[in-house]
């Protein structure tokens, strides 16, 4: 079966089914680092399926969406897939990049946080916070003022020898009517479940960049943005609060590992809480009261410009 070549989260990507929303790789090699493979449903694979259930052991997961597929993770570095007959590969590809992803980037010792990420002058600044809380809506108000989108829903620090870096995932954001339409509503577009998927283009971050602060959203009703630095041992509480699929994390190899770069995360990056309204008017002025406060605390020391 022919494979497709992707790049994400620093990965070199080899899959039997092709994946538009991955940035394509033009350096080809025989030594990828993640192959993706379609296989037929074994009796094991079917009757898993029919529990409907996720298991993970060391360096295996396994993943059951019935109606979709089954899907199992090795060692960080192979993912099989067994589609049910008639599933759309856009079904597939749902849960290949949403829940299995987050499971393979466990695997490779990533700390993968549900939100989203931007590039800014000063480095990556990431937005996490409860379901809803307007993580991609925001990112997508920075899109509209010029900024370049890291990652969308899920994003991965690695802990490198540069420091902690933002690694580059998807080309694309998944935003709410009211958050499509205030981007433009692009053409290219395409609705997918209850969002509207945006391909990235020139708004994309193809390059990892060094993660300067996390910011929590949260609301209020009235009242100006405020701002909020977080100190003390709950900033690790916290960051574990926002991990991806946090219940994949247990049994995982990495797991003491991964303990261990969240304390450093807490320790070398600024987390605030970030509080405001949620209409219109607030989200519009967002950006530049994010960046005023950002232009006060981190002046001292700027990371990469904006390109």
């Amino acid at each position: 079966m022919s494979q497709t070549e992707y790049w994400a989260y620093g990965l070199h990507i080899h899959s039997e089914l092709e994946c538009p929303e991955l940035p394509p790789y033009a350096a080809g090699t025989n030594c990828p680092d993640v192959t993706i493979h379609l296989l037929p449903a074994t009796p094991d694979a079917l009757e898993f399926l029919e529990n409907g259930e996720y298991e993970v052991q060391p360096g295996a997961f396994r993943l059951a969406v019935p109606g979709v597929a089954f899907y199992r993770v090795e060692e960080g570095r192979r993912i099989f897939i067994a589609p049910l007959p008639d599933v759309p590969a856009e079904g597939l590809r749902l849960f290949l990049l949403g829940s299995v992803m987050g499971a393979l980037l466990y695997q490779r010792g990533l700390f993968p946080l549900h939100g989203s990420a931007v590039e800014t002058r000063w480095g990556a600044m990431i937005f996490v916070g409860a379901q809803g809380a307007g993580k991609s809506t925001l990112a997508a108000q920075f899109l509209r003022q010029g900024y370049r989108l890291l990652s969308d829903d899920v994003c991965a620090v690695a802990a490198t020898p540069e420091g902690l870096q933002v690694l580059p995932a998807l080309a694309q954001i998944r935003l709410c009517a009211d958050a499509y339409e205030r981007l433009g509503s692009p053409r290219e577009a395409r609705f997918d479940e209850d969002k509207f998927v945006v391909p990235m283009g020139e708004g994309y971050c193809p390059h990892p960049v060094p993660l300067k602060a996390i910011h929590i959203l949260a609301d209020k009703e009235s009242g100006a943005l405020e701002f909020e630095v977080l100190r003390g041992f709950d900033r690790v509480q916290r960051l574990l609060e926002n991990l991806y699929r946090p219940h994949f994390l247990k049994n995982q190899i990495t797991q003491s590992d991964l303990m261990r770069m969240a304390g450093l995360i807490a320790q070398k990056t600024i987390m605030a809480t970030v509080t405001r309204r949620r209409d219109s008017e607030a989200i519009e002025g967002m950006v530049g009261s994010l960046e005023s406060v950002w232009a006060s605390s981190f002046a001292a020391s700027p990371s990469k410009e904006n390109s």
